[in-house]
């Protein structure tokens, strides 16, 4: 390298006049070329920071989209409790979902009757505190499966229906999605039905399960007549179809009641037995 001594330019070892002024560099000393400073290496993210970065954002997205799947879900419910009739779509679980709530909400409110109920006993009848205790275990028991039960078989008797005599497009989860649409209602009135049940309102109970009663049975109702039956009368096909629902939910009744009256004669005779068996 050649630094022109009149303005300081560096030029080329081969350069004999300076192109920045012109002087003559002719006599100019050739100086050894400088190396150019070496780039600094960027210095890596250490491992551990950036695990933790990353675990953070994945933990940040899985909470957006259960935020976001729960906003839609509640919006779902909101059009159905506003257009119970008007037809949208939605997640193929969003109809068993709710029909699970309605049921959770149904049996904890049995279940909250039921305890106040056996508690008033137990303190007018305190010799009899061990039946009632069992019976009020029984009695829970039989909510629990009689509901379910109950509701399944409805169900998928109107399912069947619509798929064999309607040649319905639904599967069985977009007939639940339907079908819970239309019975929103019921979510509210069980909720309700619970929170009496956990007051003690007995008038207001009744009131919440007719309406929970009626609602479900419209809904199935309305199911059946927005299908198309074929060789049948679309009236007829909805009455045939809800005739076969009552008689099903009136043998379910039957042998929920039959059952408890079964166990309350057992539990009966079991301690009439043992205080005959202690008087002698």
């Amino acid at each position: 390298m050649k630094e022109c001594p009149n303005c300081h330019a560096e030029m080329g070892a081969d350069v004999n006049f300076c192109t920045n002024c012109g002087t003559d560099l002719r006599q100019v000393a050739v100086s050894e070329e400088k190396p150019a400073p070496a780039a600094p290496e960027p210095k890596a993210a250490p491992v551990q920071e950036a695990e933790v970065k990353a675990e953070g954002q994945a933990d940040g997205q899985a909470s957006g989209q259960a935020e976001n799947v729960l906003s839609t879900y509640w919006q779902w419910l909101l059009h159905a409790w506003k257009k119970p009739a008007e037809a949208v779509a939605a997640e193929k679980w969003y109809g068993l979902t709710t029909l699970i709530l309605e049921d959770l909400f149904f049996i904890l409110a049995g279940l909250a009757g039921m305890n106040k109920l056996a508690s008033s006993l137990i303190t007018s009848y305190p010799y009899f505190s061990s039946i009632i205790t069992e019976l009020k275990s029984s009695f829970s028991s039989y909510v629990m499966i009689s509901v379910v039960l109950g509701q399944v078989v409805v169900l998928a008797i109107n399912y069947f229906a619509m798929k064999r005599f309607a040649k319905s497009e639904f599967d069985f989860l977009g007939y639940l999605n339907r079908y819970a649409h239309l019975s929103a209602y019921s979510l509210i009135l069980n909720v309700l039905f619970w929170i009496f049940a956990l007051t003690g309102s007995l008038g207001l109970q009744e009131i919440a399960l007719n309406m929970t009663a009626v609602v479900g049975f419209l809904a199935l109702i309305y199911v059946l007549l927005e299908e198309k039956a074929e060789k049948i009368d679309q009236m007829q096909f909805a009455l045939v179809i809800s005739i076969i629902v009552l008689i099903v939910v009136m043998i379910v009744v039957n042998m929920f009641f039959k059952e408890f009256a079964s166990k309350i004669a057992s539990v009966t005779n079991q301690q009439v037995n043992s205080l005959l068996g202690n008087s002698y």
